[in-house]
């Protein structure tokens, strides 16, 4: 008789049991909180005002795509032609996807615009200078584009955003975990949330284990 062993591996959480999911905070699937000073449409006027030609500046984090994603129903609302380009890291050249020469409307939008070699980034401005596009780009630092918003997140944003995950999936965070991750993770949302996926994971399973204690 062969002896066989089963292993057996941890179900993971489904998108109902944790609220920190990258379903739910992947970017577009939480929409950007403005501050009281600042709207969609103040950003795009802006914009429109600097000759479509704008920077979203803030760290790893910060929320940078998450915006990006937030203006583009208003970008389009307002006429623009979007062409989207994302950079991964690593990335120093520009994607092969061909710029628009004949459309006044054409707003390009390249999220991640470090990534790209500085001869990159200038051969990019060339070409949307000489064809008269809109630039948009996001960067954790001060490019030579017009600065269009400087995000800098803090614990009282954070811990709306989690007020509002929280509406659709409960969760045993409490606010101190939040600003016991806010100190380690400062103003990188990205790195909270995933933080909070594992405490919440860790207390969802220390409830359940104490609940059987019980029983």
């Amino acid at each position: 008789m062969v002896n066989m062993s089963i292993t057996t591996f941890p179900i993971a959480p489904s998108r109902y049991d944790n609220p920190f999911a990258t379903c739910w905070t992947r970017p577009g699937a939480i929409a950007f909180r403005f501050s009281d000073e600042q709207s969609a449409q103040q950003l795009i006027e802006k914009l429109a005002a600097q000759n479509w030609q704008g920077a979203i500046i803030g760290p790893h984090g910060s929320g940078k795509s998450t915006l990006l994603e937030t203006l583009k129903p208003s970008l389009r609302a307002a006429g623009c032609h979007i062409y989207p380009m994302t950079l991964r890291d690593g990335q120093r050249r520009l994607p092969q996807n061909p710029l628009p020469s004949d459309d006044p409307r054409a707003l390009v939008i390249v999220d991640g615009y470090e990534q790209l070699a500085w001869r990159e980034r200038l051969r990019l401005k060339r070409l949307c200078r000489r064809a008269k596009l809109g630039l948009l780009v996001t960067a954790h630092s001060q490019p030579r584009i017009p600065l269009l918003i400087r995000l800098d997140p803090g614990r009282r944003l954070v811990q709306q955003l989690v007020a509002q995950l929280a509406a659709q999936v409960s969760t045993p965070i409490t606010a101190d975990d939040i600003a016991a991750s806010h100190a380690c993770n400062g103003s990188n949302v990205r790195e909270i949330f995933f933080d909070l996926y594992d405490r919440h994971e860790h207390l969802r399973r220390a409830g359940r284990t104490s609940g059987r204690q019980r029983a």
